[in-house]
């Protein structure tokens, strides 16, 4: 067998080539949009039965009296740690491209998606203590713990993805300029999981 050969070899990379895997992402991140879209537009078609649309100030929502208020203010602080960890994420991998580790950088993400579920395991805990609970609030409670549910649900998993792509940069130093594809396809995956964030913070707190 010809030099050549051995060192095409050693130096093959196992898996799907990394186009393939970023289309498979997309493809992916294209039904986890759907499946999102399908949540949220369910929420809108419930609301806008139960309260009309345009939905007008003197329709209450949600429609029981009693109903503990969200916590809109700690939300938005929550929302700022969601998005922040976006930029270092980026800056992560910008680092990775310059030759860098990006260790510092996905360390900080990690703290960053880490605190936003831990401040949503908060606000699930005090909503359930005023009364507010996946059986209470009619279609309102159900929708909203189920919406916030999914969506953290995916955060906690990308935070896990995040430490893999941690733990393997650490210990194996695996990710190069010239190949990252599992780190740019995590990549993906926190955008995407932050800006459905934005849509569900808009249509469950604020609207």
């Amino acid at each position: 067998m010809s030099t050549a050969v051995l060192t095409h070899d050693s130096n093959e990379h196992h898996g799907a080539p990394p186009a393939v895997a970023k289309f498979g992402m997309i493809m992916f991140l294209i039904s986890e949009g759907m499946l999102f879209a399908g949540l949220l537009g369910g929420y809108f078609v419930l609301r806008w039965a139960e309260n009309g649309f345009p939905w007008q100030p003197n329709h209450a929502w949600p429609p029981q009296e009693g109903i503990a208020a969200l916590p809109v203010f700690l939300t938005s602080v929550n929302t700022i740690f969601l998005i922040a960890s976006s930029f270092t994420f980026h800056i992560a991998e910008v680092g990775v491209n310059k030759g860098k580790s990006g260790l510092f950088w996905l360390f900080i993400t990690i703290l960053l998606g880490s605190l936003f579920v831990g401040i949503q395991c908060y606000e699930w805990m005090h909503l359930h203590h005023e009364g507010l609970w996946f059986n209470t609030g009619g279609v309102y409670g159900s929708s909203f713990f189920l919406i916030t549910g999914f969506h953290g649900l995916h955060v906690a998993i990308g935070v896990l993805l995040i430490i893999w792509c941690f733990l393997r940069q650490a210990l194996t130093k695996c990710f190069t300029p010239a190949h990252h594809p599992g780190l740019a396809n995590v990549a993906l995956y926190w955008h995407f999981v932050d800006v459905v964030w934005l849509f569900v913070l808009t249509l469950l707190y604020y609207v």
